[in-house]
């Protein structure tokens, strides 16, 4: 899947990325690890309970050194946040169309991110925005139907002097806020790995560790 994310989010990400393959590289050099002496076959057996423990840290979100790891994490997280981390009716053909869903706000965002994430995971994903959005999808386009070549805003002011659309436009606003699509889920997912990432960093490290030292006068 790829990310369309705002400026800066690349530049970000590899930071945090680096900064995660350091800890790892220190994670898996523990004496816990070592194999040096060993019989091959005991050796073997510690290098694959090293990489259980690797892929388990990633999974939990304790060491996120990869793309994949960090978005993946991501995911989960925006999914539990929504309530949306449980089975889904299978989305229909239609909702993997390349194009964009009916009320898409999807555009505008200069930077793209790509990660290779759980099949079943990506199925979720795709199952949960369509099962909440599909009723407002064919609203939208109903409405489209119904109201061929609208295309320029009519504003006005509403009392707090903010600009408010009026007349068929209200309408097709209102339906858009009620379709969630992938491309939101992304962006929020990356927007959870980067700040589980910025957890542990040195410097987020030595803040946490200095608001627990003695803070008596």
């Amino acid at each position: 899947m790829t990310i369309s994310a705002g400026y800066g989010a690349k530049a970000r990400l590899k930071e945090l990325l680096e900064a995660g393959k350091a800890r790892s590289a220190v994670l898996s050099s523990a004496p816990e690890w070592w194999t040096y002496g060993l019989p091959r076959g005991a050796a073997a057996g510690v290098r694959a309970r090293r990489r259980t423990e690797l892929r388990r840290l990633r999974a939990e979100g304790l060491l996120l050194d990869t793309r994949d790891a960090l978005i993946e994490y991501g995911v989960r997280e925006e999914l539990r946040a929504r309530g949306w981390d449980h089975p889904w009716p299978a989305a229909p053909e239609e909702a993997w169309d390349q194009g964009r869903w009916p009320g898409s706000r999807d555009g505008g965002f200069p930077e793209q991110i790509s990660a290779r994430l759980d099949t079943a995971l990506v199925e979720r994903v795709v199952a949960a925005c369509w099962a909440t959005s599909c009723e407002a999808i064919e609203a939208l386009r109903r409405w489209r139907d119904e109201h061929p070549g609208i295309t320029p805003p009519r504003y006005r002011r509403d009392d707090t002097g903010h600009e408010e659309l009026v007349g068929p436009l209200a309408e097709y606003e209102r339906l858009s806020a009620c379709v969630t699509t992938t491309g939101q889920i992304w962006r929020a997912s990356l927007q959870h790995g980067l700040a589980r990432a910025q957890d542990f960093t040195p410097e987020a490290q030595d803040s946490t560790a200095g608001q627990g030292g003695d803070t008596s006068s």
